[in-house]
């Protein structure tokens, strides 16, 4: 016996003693994914042993054939882990029906925010979309928008009661102008 065929027979033999170790498990379980676990395991076994026989035989035969097993134990297990999702949510909703305690995952459009419950700034684009005719900004948000100097202003000159801007009305209202350049071209035309 030449010392490869040496290390290929305790290679084997390791490979014998975990696969019955993998068995037992997959009888055994405790659980369903457990013994998915160990089948994808035997098949990995399996195609090591088959590696063992290709390193010791030169067979050309099973290099294909170990790359159609590894491809079929992904996809079972792919397939597998996706029915034990989908298991796994219906008992999760069966025990959302029963259970006394109210749910508090956020559900698929709750994050969306699309309507503050707690009083905060209104969504522009969503008030848009339900009430065309206010525009961009809403109703409030145009008064507060728009020229709040010049809205100061008038407010001061009624109050005057004389209808006459004073002096200081006059330079609040040049300085009002100076922070926006639209409202002096406005002036000067």
């Amino acid at each position: 016996m030449t010392p490869f065929e040496i290390v290929l027979l305790v290679c084997g033999a390791v490979l014998a003693v975990t696969s019955v170790s993998v068995v037992y498990r997959m009888i055994v379980g405790p659980t369903i994914l457990d013994r998915a676990v160990s089948n994808d395991v035997l098949v990995v076994l399996v195609v090591m042993a088959m590696a063992l026989y290709t390193a010791h035989t030169g067979a050309g035969w099973a290099g294909p054939a170990m790359l159609a097993m590894t491809g079929l134990a992904f996809i079972s297990t792919v397939t597998f882990a996706r029915f034990v999702a989908r298991e796994v949510a219906a008992g999760q909703r069966e025990m959302r029906r029963h259970s006394e305690e109210p749910d508090t995952t956020s559900g698929p459009l709750e994050a969306v925010h699309l309507h503050r419950g707690d009083g905060g700034p209104e969504n522009h684009m969503m008030a848009t979309a339900e009430h065309p005719e206010r525009g961009t900004f809403g109703v409030d948000d145009a008064t507060a928008a728009g020229s709040g100097d010049r809205a100061g202003e008038d407010l001061d000159i009624e109050e005057s009661g004389t209808g006459e801007p004073s002096a200081s009305d006059a330079a609040a209202g040049d300085a009002g102008t100076e922070d926006f350049p639209a409202d002096r071209e406005e002036g000067q035309r």
